[in-house]
């Protein structure tokens, strides 16, 4: 069916406009989300298209000129939204300065048909390639976001497409924004999708952006930054279940950091916090990618050595406990020195083996530990080691 093609031009403004009026209003309600560039880009979207809609009516310069500027600024805020929603530095200039070339451009070749029609297609094409690039690049899973912006992104480069055949074909005055024929409508409907796809797209990365950041503050300990008790002890099922089912060794070390109590007497709470951060950065830089460390609880932090035999596991401890024991923390002037002290299980897990058995076994060794004078890493008992 061929529609009336200004009419289709409104239709988009109008579905544009109203977008554009939630994003702004969710936008800036709730400016973590990072949607006012989104909005903003619709509303300048829907700008654009109601240039169009004056085409033959108004100064060329209006309706041709300035609306695919306009489109060019929209595709520009939402690459910036991209980049925004993601939390990443937005290269602004490069971004940005593409509009404006396109301005310059097609003042330039205004009233010439086929060039300006190629400019300005070829320059909406590239923004719309750069979307995908960069959608693509930083694509998170599951990623439904990322995919509906490359399918929009990959539709717009279709209806672009469209227009540089017509130039091609030296059928350009088919494309023009006043006549309406099926190559008109097709490709209008194909801007109607891109629309609500790039918009829908960027709403649905802020909220599964929203969802990790929710995800990784419930996982963390606040204080330190690393795993908390739930993430750990999950942590530590996963790694006893894989162990156990390859038939490897798995290390689990309670670490407790030595007279913790006596820090906090001495120099006050702030400075044990700072104690627990700076043994957490320690420790973490010396870790290998597989290993895992949480905050158990207080002082005690629980790391797990997959793949571990019990000789590198006592030698991976120790290595720690003396990089700790070189590395004093720094609170308010003051060197504080710092020692810990760590029960360890390592072994091959058995069917009767849980996390709670295990945990109970290398408690058990810290216990040890500590009352063989502290500073020190016990072994769990041979038997135990299977």
């Amino acid at each position: 069916m061929i529609a009336h093609t200004p009419t289709l031009f409104a239709a988009v403004a109008l579905v544009a406009t109203i977008l554009a009026f939630c994003l702004l209003l969710v936008g800036r309600s709730s400016p973590r989300d990072n949607l006012l560039l989104t909005g903003c880009g619709l509303l300048v979207h829907a700008l654009a298209y109601v240039c169009y809609t004056v085409y033959a009516v108004a100064p060329l310069w209006l309706s041709y000129g300035l609306g695919n500027s306009l489109l060019s600024l929209a595709l520009a805020f939402y690459t910036a939204s991209l980049f925004r929603v993601r939390e990443q530095v937005v290269p602004w200039r490069t971004i940005f300065v593409i509009p404006a070339c396109m301005l310059v451009g097609l003042m330039l070749l205004l009233h010439t048909v086929e060039p300006r029609m190629l400019l300005a297609t070829l320059v909406l094409m590239v923004q719309c390639a750069m979307i995908l690039y960069w959608a693509r690049r930083h694509a998170e899973r599951p990623g439904r976001a990322h995919l509906l912006l490359q399918i929009g992104a990959l539709i717009s480069l279709v209806g672009l497409g469209m227009r540089v055949v017509a130039v091609a074909t030296g059928t350009a005055a088919d494309m023009r924004y006043d006549t309406s024929n099926l190559k008109q409508s097709v490709s209008v409907a194909i801007g109607t999708v891109t629309v609500m796809m790039y918009s829908i797209g960027l709403v649905l990365m802020a909220k599964e952006r929203s969802e990790s950041r929710l995800q990784h503050l419930a996982l963390r300990d606040v204080l330190t930054g690393t795993f908390n008790r739930r993430a750990i002890l999950e942590r530590f099922a996963v790694e006893l279940d894989r162990a156990r089912a390859n038939t490897t060794q798995l290390a689990v070390a309670m670490i407790d950091i030595d007279h913790f109590k006596r820090i906090n007497d001495l120099y006050g709470h702030l400075a044990g916090d700072e104690v627990l951060c700076h043994c957490v950065r320690q420790l973490q830089q010396r870790l290998r990618e597989g290993d895992s460390l949480g905050r158990y609880g207080g002082e005690e932090f629980l790391l797990l050595l997959p793949g571990t035999d019990h000789a590198g596991a006592m030698g991976a401890v120790n290595g720690l406990r003396e990089a700790i024991a070189q590395s004093p923390a720094w609170f308010a002037g003051d060197r504080i020195e710092l020692r810990f002290s760590v029960g360890l299980w390592c072994g091959k897990p058995g069917r009767e083996d849980s996390t709670a058995s295990l945990l109970a076994q290398a408690d058990a060794a810290l216990y040890r530990a500590k009352a063989a004078g502290r500073n020190t890493v016990h072994l769990a008992a041979l038997a135990d080691l299977g």
